[in-house]
């Protein structure tokens, strides 16, 4: 997913630059449940667009499709994602 989002800590088998990328499934209620909002591997995005546009490597291409989208068409994605 890029080199922005190397941790540089290996884990068992996984080098420094693997993730397991957890399912999306609830992603709205991350504030209810743990009380605030840290994405990524490593909690470091404080919100939805904020994990989308740390994304690189292999994610570039819908990184830039997100950040080319309009702004109506971001909120309409992040409610979705919001709502699943």
């Amino acid at each position: 997913m890029g080199e922005g989002l190397a941790d540089g800590k290996p884990d068992f088998a996984a080098g420094p630059r693997d993730w397991r990328t957890p399912a999306l499934w609830a992603i709205g209620l991350t504030r209810v449940v743990s009380g605030a909002v840290t994405l990524l591997h490593d909690g470091r995005a404080r919100s939805l667009s904020e994990a989308i546009l740390w994304h690189g490597g292999e994610a570039q291409v819908s990184r830039e499709a997100f950040v080319n989208m309009t702004k109506r068409e971001r909120q309409s994605l992040l409610k979705f994602l919001s709502s699943i």
